[in-house]
This record gives structure tokens, C-alpha cells and sequence, in this order.
């Protein structure tokens, strides 16, 4: 992979003279590793990527299941209370969702989530929403609108993105939003092969430190990652990237707009496997 430098002067041109902390790869588990950029330009911007290799041993993706017979489709989580109750190792926000209340409280997803095989929210067909979803055998994927039903048949895990068809950041390689609005952002994309998947948070709203990014530069940012298909999940206040510390109790990564975990619908997390043991 190219230097981040490198990789910066070759995005858009919004992306021009960057003046980055090169962030390097850091193994967290197995087959998953994270990365934090700093940027300068064209704003003050943190940005967490996390690479998970879908062939690593021990390794799967989960998402929030449905509440049963409780009121609403699912009971609202912050993601740390979704990474520590489910036993992950990584976990971001997903979907958008009504209403914005408080952890405990039922909430409605809006569109496709599926966890483990379940179906816990029906696809919304006329949003655009763009899907990511695993099979049961770790196989990942993006799909655009227009959606069928059939296209997610096999689907053990799934959950739908956000913006319309804008949200749709990266297809067959090429960037397809032009959302250019600036907020803090989530999204997850899939490398041609699709063996890896990438899920990046991007703070915004605090001036000087992280201002946030527009779709299009996401768009880039992903392609330039090695995301083949990409996708905007939830973000603004949403945004989330949590990570299991040694001790099993979770840590926030990401800076959250005014310090406050927001608890939303549903989430994408990661169970992963303890690196071995150095000698």
C-alpha cells in the first residue's frame, strides 16, 4: 500500500497540500487491525479505520438482533453496551432509526437489518439505501439500488446505509456520491476480492481538532483504502467506533460531538480472536 502522503495528494482535489499524521496499521486481534490519519487539510480531520480480513481465523461479523415481543423492533444501545453484551471485539453504529431517545427504550430501524439470519427490519426499496451484508460463510458485499428481496436471500447478517442513493460511496471502484455537506460520518466498504472489509469513523463538529467530511471525500478516502464497493451508514452524532480493551470492558475510540454516547438501533460489530502469543 502506498504511503498515506502519497495516498492524500492522489484524492480529490479538496485534498490538495495535506498535511498529515501518518497513521500506521496496528494489530488489535486477529485479522483485525486499526489506523488513525490526522489531517490538516482541507479541515482539521481525525479519521479511524479499521481492517478486517474475513478469512482470519475466529473471525465473523454480528449485528443487533430484534427485541421479541418488547415494543419496538429493537431496545436502543450505545455501541460500547452493544460490544460489551454481545462479547465483540469491534463495534460501529448502523443504520438511521426513529426516535433518538434513550438506551433501554424501543426503537424502530430504518430498513434492512438482519442478524444471525433473522430478518429484524424490512428493507426500505424506495430510499435508495444502499446494504452491506456477510453470508453465513463470511462473504461480503455491498449491494446498490435498486434492491430485491432475493438479493439479500442469503444473507446472515445485513444492515442498510443512509443518504439515498448518495449513499452509495464507492461502486465497482468508482465514486458515485456528490453529497458534499460536512459532518462527522460512519461507513464500511469491501475490497474487490472481498475478503476485506474496512469501517471508518470520521469525527467532526469540534472545530480545530476534527471538522468533520463530506461524502465525496469519504468516497475517496475508502477508494484509496482499497474499498471496491462502499457504503454511509448513520453518522453525526452517531458516530461510534468502540474496541475492546484487555480487561473485556470497552473503549471508546472515536472523539463523540459533545462528549455524549448518542444510543441508537442497531449496530455492525466483530467477534474476533485474542493475537497470538508473542514468544
Amino acid at each position: 500500500m502506498r504511503s498515506f502522503f502519497s495516498l492524500a495528494l492522489t484524492l480529490i482535489p479538496a485534498f490538495a497540500d495535506p498535511a498529515p499524521a501518518a497513521g500506521k496499521w496496528q494489530p488489535l486481534f486477529r485479522g483485525v487491525e486499526h489506523r488513525l490519519d490526522v489531517t490538516a487539510e482541507p479541515r482539521p480531520m481525525r479519521v479511524h479505520q479499521v481492517r478486517i480480513d474475513t478469512r482470519a481465523e475466529g473471525g465473523s461479523f454480528f449485528t443487533t438482533p430484534a427485541n421479541g415481543d418488547a415494543p419496538g423492533e429493537v431496545t436502543g444501545r450505545r455501541t460500547a453496551t452493544f460490544l460489551k453484551e454481545f462479547g465483540l471485539e469491534v463495534a460501529v453504529n448502523g443504520t438511521g432509526f426513529k426516535p433518538i431517545t434513550g438506551e433501554g427504550k424501543p426503537v424502530d430501524v430504518l430498513g434492512l437489518s438482519v442478524s444471525d439470519g433473522s430478518v429484524v427490519s424490512e428493507a426500505d426499496l424506495k430510499s435508495g439505501n444502499p446494504v452491506f451484508l456477510v453470508t453465513a460463510k463470511n462473504q461480503a458485499r455491498i449491494l446498490r439500488a435498486p434492491l430485491r428481496k432475493e438479493d439479500w436471500a442469503d444473507a446472515d447478517d445485513a444492515l442498510q446505509g443512509w443518504y439515498g442513493a448518495n449513499g452509495m460511496l464507492v461502486d465497482d471502484g468508482e465514486i458515485v456520491t456528490t453529497t458534499r455537506d460536512v459532518h462527522p460520518r460512519t461507513a464500511v466498504g469491501v475490497s474487490k476480492d472481498g475478503r476485506q472489509v474496512y469501517l471508518v469513523v470520521v469525527d467532526g463538529r469540534q472545530k480545530g481538532f476534527s471538522e468533520g467530511i463530506t461524502l465525496v471525500e469519504l468516497a475517496s478516502w475508502m477508494k484509496q483504502l482499497g474499498c471496491w464497493d462502499a457504503i454511509n451508514l448513520d453518522g453525526g452524532g452517531s458516530s461510534t467506533l468502540v474496541v475492546k480493551k484487555p480487561d473485556g470492558t470497552p473503549r471508546i475510540v472515536n472523539s463523540i460531538p459533545g462528549g455524549v454516547q448518542r444510543s441508537v438501533a442497531n449496530h455492525l460489530g466483530v467477534h474476533a480472536d485474542p493475537l497470538p502469543a508473542s514468544n
